[in-house]
Order: structure tokens, then sequence, then C-alpha cells
């Protein structure tokens, strides 16, 4: 197969995918080897102008000078605009604690993102790089959207060869009398890619000469069952999402499994978790999050974050040491956060002509009912007892809170009021009757925030 071959290929490919229109400026993720030397040279040949980015990764000593120095002779000699940078990839991955592989591909696709200014970068995977990541993320372990390959097109970078086979790249290259490097360590086969590469796909070009294209439409179809889930997971997400932040058990509970995986996934996400350790266990945690009768069930997920019921709905966040809340004598009167500002509280003395307006957590109380001396803000205690109103008896704050559904984490930082006679008012829950005004002085107690 040679260049008319190819070059057809290179032309439908960035047509079906609409990858770059006529004469549109484009970045080429140039190693010097013989795949993205073939894509400089076919996109300088169907008149697209091209600027090229070479990043020495500093981690095979003269070879990798080698390379530059070969990236920078063949684009002077195509009249070709050359970015180079060098960049020790081992040092990098090594403060970052990550693999020289994954540093690699980070800080490769950063500094093409940068070098670009805006424009389309096209990088050199072929049909046989995509064939091969899809078995390495099939003997790995992954989902649809891994087996589907390497996308033509993601965001602004761009992939003109995918459709093409490495032996029509080496053809390509043999007719033009073009030469390239070749990186020692793909010849090796020390790294998992490289013995797919020689020793797997060998096996299965016997079984079906035409293996890559096979790939190819199945990374397609994927990609289009993919793009359909991802749009009934929106669905979901959109109805289950709550102003507060929280999410709706039911729409996640009821829908399909397919779906239900992928939204548990996009919450991780939306929560702000870097997703790289994010894996099926951690779904699998997060629908039994879903399913426990525990209305107040937790899991740990990565890098410190965490899921919690709260009866109807989940909540992801990162988890935090709670601020400690011990009790805080007062005096009236009173205006100041408390508990490193989780809570602000305002206790003051009422004119005897002033309008008490009640709203949400204020309160008005007849001082003449409480204990000065042992006056304090605290959190609940174990036989704490309120009563509302003067048609029912007194109940546990515990029971109380149960029944409105107040998770069991916000409970133990509710600010209660009380003295050695007992609660006077809680957060979010109201004032004991017996605290009520009697016609003498009386005090406001207002309670924002946690």
């Amino acid at each position: 197969m040679g260049t008319e071959t190819m070059m057809e290929t290179v032309k439908q490919t960035i047509a079906d995918w609409r990858m770059l229109e006529a004469e549109e400026p484009v970045l080429v993720a140039l190693s010097g080897g013989a795949d993205s030397v073939a894509l400089l040279r076919a996109l300088l040949a169907l008149g697209y102008p091209v600027h090229a980015f070479h990043l020495n990764h500093c981690l095979r000593g003269a070879e990798s000078d080698r390379d530059e120095a070969f990236c920078r002779a063949l684009c002077e000699r195509l009249g070709v605009p050359l970015t180079v940078e060098r960049i020790d990839i081992g040092a990098q991955a090594k403060a970052a604690g990550e693999g020289i592989e994954a540093a690699a591909r980070r800080i490769r696709y950063d500094r093409l993102a940068a070098a670009a200014q805006g424009v389309k970068v096209a990088t050199a995977h072929t049909a046989d790089d995509n064939l091969e990541t899809m078995l390495f993320h099939l003997a790995r372990g992954t989902g649809p959207k891994g087996l589907a390959g390497i996308p033509p097109v993601r965001g602004d970078i761009i992939r003109p060869l995918i459709g093409v086979e490495r032996a029509q790249v080496e053809a390509y290259l043999a007719e033009l009398g073009q030469d390239f490097v070749t990186d020692s360590t793909n010849r090796s086969d020390d790294y998992t890619r490289n013995r797919i590469r020689h020793e797997i796909v060998p096996v299965l070009r016997q079984i079906n000469p035409a293996v890559c294209g096979a790939a190819a439409r199945l990374g397609g179809l994927l990609r289009q069952d993919e793009a359909f889930l991802r749009e009934q997971t929106e669905v979901c997400l959109t109805r289950a999402a709550r102003l507060d932040g929280s999410w709706e058990i039911s729409p996640l509970r009821e829908a399909h499994p397919a779906v239900r995986s992928r939204a548990l996934r996009r919450l991780a996400e939306q929560s702000g978790m870097p997703m790289r350790d994010f894996t099926a266990q951690h779904v699998r945690a997060l629908e039994g999050l879903l399913e426990t009768a525990d209305p107040s069930a937790e899991c740990d997920l990565p890098h410190g974050y965490c899921a919690r019921r709260e009866y109807g709905t989940v909540r992801l966040e990162r988890a935090e040491m709670p601020a400690e809340r011990n009790e805080i004598l007062l005096t009236v009167p009173f205006d100041g956060a408390v508990w490193q500002g989780t809570v602000r509280l305002s206790l003051c003395p009422l004119e005897k002509n002033t309008v008490f307006y009640k709203s949400f957590n204020t309160f008005c109380v007849d001082c003449g009912t409480i204990d000065s001396g042992s006056l304090c803000v605290r959190t609940r205690r174990e036989g704490d007892r309120i009563r509302l109103n003067g048609n029912s008896g007194s109940r546990t704050l515990k029971k109380l809170m149960i029944d409105r559904k107040i998770p069991r984490l916000r409970r133990d930082g509710l600010a209660v009021v009380a003295d050695k006679y007992g609660v006077i008012a809680v957060q979010d829950i109201g004032m004991d009757h017996s605290r009520r005004p009697q016609g003498g002085p009386r005090m406001q107690i207002k309670i924002e925030g946690y």
C-alpha cells in the first residue's frame, strides 16, 4: 500500500471527522518516529499550514538528543516552523509521584496545548496504535469507553492517521525516500504495549489480516453507544440534582445499570475528586449506598473524599475534619461567631415595647426562666429533651432529629443553647415551651450558619 492509498485514507479521515477546514493551520506533535514524520509530510502534501512541536523527554540520553537534532534538520529542510522543549520527565514524574509513562503523557499534552495557542493539534496515532490500546485496556480491565480505543477527535486533538496501518506508513515513507528515527525502547518486550505489538498483534493478523479495521469498527460502534448513554446519564442527573448540592436517590436507583454507573462516575467527577484512582469497586460501593436501609450510611472514596446518605439523598464531598464544638459559656448581650466560624450566635435583651418578629432559628425567651451563670451554647447530649408546644410532652433531641430526617453528621453539629435546667433552644428544631415569654423581661436568641 503506497502513497496514493495512504493519502486517500488521510483525506477521507479528515473529511469524515471534520478535523480541519481547507488551509486551516495545525500543530503536529513530532517525535521523529515514522508515524509522526509521515503525518507531517502528509499534512504538508495536503496543503495545510503546519507548525511542529518536539518535546525532548531527556529519558534516553544521547538518543533523545539525536531525535531532537533529527526533528530540527527535517523541519529546516521542509521549511516548517518548529518549537522544541526539553523537560526532564524522570525528575518530574518522581516529584509528582507518577509513573514515567503517565507523567510523560500528561506533560506532553500540556506542552502541546501551550504551544498550539488555540490551533488544533495533530498526533500521529495509527490504526495499529488503536488496536494495541484496545487490547491493552482489555487486558488491564476496562469498560466500553476504554475498549472503544483512541477517539479520532478529542477536543482540539485530531488524529488524521487513525485509519492508516503502520505498514502503510512505512510504504509511504519509503516511496518518499524519507528517513526517520527509531526509539530503542520500542523494540523492547519489557513494556506491556510492546509485548502486545510484538507477540499478540501478529497472531491476530494471522487469524484476520484486517484486524485493525475490525477493531476500528468496534470502537466506532462503542463510541456511538457511549454517546447515547452519556445523553441518558445527563437526563438522569438533571432529575436527581438538588439545589443544596446533594442528589436524589430515587432517579439514580431507578436508572438502568448502564446509566446509573455512568451517573455515579459523573457525581464523583463533579465533586472535584481526581478520577485517576476511581474504579469499578467505588461504583459498586456507591450503588450499595443507594440500596442500603441505613439512612446515614457512608463510604470512603479516593483522595480523601466520601459519599454519605442523607435519608432520600446522597452527597459526595471531600471529607474534612469537623470543627471542634466545645461548650462555650455565654453572657448577654452576645453577638459573634463560634466553633471556627461555623455558627453565628446572637443573644440580646428586648425592650419592653419592642415587637418580636418570629422567624426561622430566631427565638424569644423569658429571661426569668434562664440561669445566667450556666447559660451556654453546646452540641446535643445523651438524654437532651425538648417540649415544642403545650399540647405534647417532651421528646429527646435524637428522636426529633431522626423524625425530621436531619442527617446524622449534621445532628452532632447543631447548636444547642442551654442552662443547668436543660435545653432552651436548638438550631433547626425550635424552643422549649417552658421558656416562652410570660410577661417579664425577654431576650432574643438567633442562631445562624453551620
